[in-house]
């Protein structure tokens, strides 16, 4: 009687666990085409980063196989509308007498198109919008910023560390191609 009962929680304890990790994507897609990203940004490096950090995420996630647009149940269509690097505060200088930026927002504004090729129809269409902070001139190891907004400063933070604008940049890469991860898991 103890085996039967453990069969039946072992059975419905693994089918959560799939469930779990493959989210609702619709059960006919197992592929995954990304189309190559067009970027209307002036930062041309944008779309390789992302394209890169996508194909490292879909594997590392194993939530469907990336193919050729061939062999593709479905394709990702990533349009970068713009990169900006915007003010966040402003404070006047003592020495020079003038208005200096102490920190500033880098975010990526995209749009994103997940397609389903078989039944030719679209599951995802998003707009996105993902930033990270930093102050100019500043190590981010060392600003005293929460430069991704998760709480955890300088030391705490084990992926803050680089050039200000270039780790803020990929701060807000890995946001981004988190949100589209977690969008395409639980379209349904």
């Amino acid at each position: 009687m103890k085996n039967k009962y453990l069969f039946i929680f072992l059975f419905l304890f693994s089918n959560c666990m799939y469930y779990s990790f493959k989210g609702s994507i619709p059960s006919h897609i197992r592929t995954i085409y990304i189309a190559p990203i067009i970027n209307e940004s002036t930062d041309y490096l944008v779309s390789e980063i992302i394209n890169d950090e996508l194909n490292i995420l879909f594997l590392n996630e194993n939530i469907l196989d990336l193919v050729s647009a061939q062999e593709a149940d479905s394709r990702l269509e990533i349009k970068i509308k713009n990169v900006l690097d915007q003010p966040k505060i402003v404070s006047r200088s003592s020495e020079l007498g003038i208005e200096e930026v102490n920190r500033w927002e880098l975010t990526i504004k995209s749009s994103v198109t997940w397609y389903d090729l078989k039944k030719e129809k679209s599951l995802l269409e998003k707009q996105f919008t993902n930033s990270g902070l930093y102050a100019p001139g500043v190590d981010i190891s060392t600003d005293n910023l929460d430069n991704d907004g998760d709480s955890l400063v300088d030391e705490e933070d084990s992926d803050e560390q680089g050039s200000p604008r270039e780790s803020a940049m990929k701060i807000s890469i890995r946001l981004l191609t988190q949100d589209i991860i977690s969008s395409i898991v639980n379209t349904w």
